[in-house]
């Protein structure tokens, strides 16, 4: 059952489309990402939801509730901000405790909210802190907590790790999801980083030039992208211009050599895209499977994967292998057989 609801909502400024016919059902206790390159919509869509931009256009629901043109301070939602904006003359404690002391609360109230609160973060000791002399990861936990502490109905994420460095993102990003299961409160997690994207969310909404591009679980969004853009966009891929040869037989053409796909629906002598995964596919030959035969172009070294660059007559294919110790890896230049299976790739 929808809890918060956009029903074709726009956003224009002057000679600017932000946010075009978007619609969409969020469930109560779930976490959606907003994913997509700066300027997609994903950050004034969020602030649509928290009041501080109004639809030029359409309609926001939260519980039934209709919210599109209601104040930022009549809406029971918590923002956190890319840049923390904790009060620097407050400390941790005072910061987590404002929106409660704003709404009237009493003081022994205010006093045990924040007490659970820095608990939950498992920051006790802090409390009497100020925050300059916080890490950027404690900021940013006492930030998060501090929208929690009003118990907002929703929850709203605008790229909160983004100034961190990567190892306290991880960390950080994974105690956001503990911590959002664990209260069960409804979250949207505004981000262009697709690995966050991919390891904290129900669902995310792939967003492009102020449209969705499409909305699916991690496992959808990376395995079966719908458009061009989110194929690019989510996760390394391969998009390979082919003629089309056999359709009913899913056969396209990559100069002389001949690959199967899935069936699809083009005219024979066209040309499409075929796509792949760099870690579908694997050095050899495999009965049954794809084989084609190129030459090393390039090899590059990224940690626990190593990935090599074959030149497949003119046409350029990645292919990711681990990093294995005893992992022999083939001369610049060398011929090189791949293969894939049939249904690791599909035709866009």
């Amino acid at each position: 059952m929808s809890y918060l609801e956009f029903l074709h909502v726009q956003k224009t400024f002057p000679g600017v489309v932000a946010v075009e016919d978007f619609s969409l059902s969020i469930a109560q206790g779930e976490l959606i990402s907003f994913l997509g390159p700066s300027g997609c919509g994903k950050t004034t869509t969020l602030r649509m939801v928290a009041g501080f931009e109004q639809p030029t256009a359409g309609q926001i629901t939260l519980a039934g509730k209709d919210l599109t043109f209601l104040q930022p301070n009549k809406r029971n939602v918590g923002m956190v901000f890319q840049s923390y904006s904790l009060f620097p003359n407050m400390t941790a404690a005072e910061n987590i405790g404002y929106g409660l002391k704003v709404a009237g609360r009493p003081k022994a109230e205010i006093n045990q909210r924040v007490k659970e609160m820095l608990e939950l973060i498992q920051m006790e000791e802090f409390g009497s802190r100020y925050p300059a002399t916080l890490s950027g990861g404690q900021q940013q936990r006492v930030a998060l907590t501090r929208a929690l502490a009003i118990r907002p109905q929703v929850l709203l994420l605008d790229e909160p790790l983004s100034a961190l460095d990567a190892k306290i993102r991880v960390e950080l990003r994974n105690e956001i999801r503990h911590i959002q299961q664990q209260l069960g409160i409804t979250t949207i997690y505004v981000t262009h980083d697709q690995e966050e994207a991919l390891s904290i969310s129900d669902r995310i909404v792939v967003m492009s030039k102020g449209k969705i591009e499409q909305v699916g679980t991690p496992i959808q969004i990376y395995r079966f992208p719908e458009t061009r853009f989110v194929a690019q966009f989510v996760g390394q891929i391969n998009l390979i211009a082919v003629d089309v040869v056999n359709p009913s037989d899913g056969i396209v053409r990559l100069g002389t050599q001949t690959i199967r796909a899935g069936q699809y629906d083009h005219l024979n002598g066209n040309k499409v895209m075929l796509a792949v995964r760099p870690e579908e596919i694997n050095p050899g030959y495999e009965e049954g499977g794809n084989n084609l035969t190129g030459k090393v172009d390039s090899i590059t070294y990224l940690g626990s994967i190593v990935r090599i660059r074959i030149d497949v007559e003119g046409n350029p294919i990645l292919m990711d292998v681990f990093n294995e110790r005893r992992l022999q890896m083939p001369g610049i230049g060398n011929s090189f057989q791949l293969t894939f299976p049939v249904d690791a790739c599909w035709v866009l």
